[in-house]
């Protein structure tokens, strides 16, 4: 194990479209709608992702993570031939520490996202949700191969629509056996949603409305298989050894534009 260990992770991405093909909308009356693609300019977007890992030099084989992702998304479209720009932003803000020290991979993260939508000409559509999101997890490794884990991923949702602020657990437990010399191959057993509580909550946005969707998702179920890893072991970074904990969060890592 490294004792001063640092992982950093940092990108922009922004972007512009020329004569999108936006929608344009009109009422043609007894509630009739017409809806026709239009050429609009006046549409980008642009998002920053950092993350920045260290260990911990008082705990032994722990570490701190923090991940911060700023998305900004703007949207054109005409609505009664006036222009219509639709302002998102979505902000989450995370905090992990994990611990690992001989048999036993703990970790946990909390995750707090803000989602805020801002209409220039329908100011009564403009509307803000939370997200919450805490992420506790636990393995223990028997006679060196054989690996029980388990996690949970608690969801707590706030500012949604009337009967949509519900908080979710979603649990899952499994056995995993490390085949082959260098172990890079494993067998697992999992059993997922053990609560059976899993559900899909979604909030989209259009050019005139605000949904809030209910996804019937797969409830709990059990998966036997089979992975092998083609990487050579945890040698990464010019044979710089990485330390396990910051491993998961490196395979762990999205960034979304």
């Amino acid at each position: 194990m490294l004792a001063n260990f640092q992982f950093i992770a940092f990108n922009v991405n922004a972007s512009l479209t020329q004569n999108k093909i936006a929608n344009s909308i009109d009422t043609l009356g007894r509630g009739v709608q017409l809806t026709r693609p239009v050429n609009l300019n006046g549409a980008h977007n642009a998002s920053v992702f950092f993350t920045y890992g260290k260990t911990m030099k008082k705990l032994k084989g722990g570490n701190i993570n923090a991940t911060t992702f700023i998305n900004y998304n703007r949207d054109v479209s005409l609505l009664y031939k006036e222009k219509n720009f639709t302002n998102g932003w979505t902000l989450t803000q995370s905090l992990g520490i994990n611990y690992n020290h001989k048999q036993v991979d703990f970790g946990f993260n909390g995750s707090l996202a803000y989602n805020t939508t801002r209409y220039s000409l329908q100011s009564n559509l403009n509307s803000e949700y939370y997200t919450q999101t805490y992420s506790p997890e636990f393995s223990y490794t028997f006679f060196k191969y054989l690996i029980a884990s388990t996690d949970l991923d608690y969801t707590v949702n706030s500012g949604l629509s009337a009967g949509y602020n519900q908080s979710i657990a979603y649990w899952n437990a499994s056995l995993a056996l490390q085949v082959f010399k260098k172990r890079d191959g494993e067998i697992k057993l999992g059993v997922y949603d053990i609560l059976n509580q899993n559900k899909s909550l979604t909030r989209s946005t259009g050019d005139n409305y605000i949904q809030d969707t209910r996804t019937n998702v797969l409830k709990r179920y059990l998966m036997l298989s089979f992975t092998y890893n083609i990487r050579k072991g945890s040698q990464q970074n010019n044979g710089m050894p990485i330390p396990k904990q910051f491993q998961r969060r490196i395979s762990n890592m999205r960034i979304v534009n």
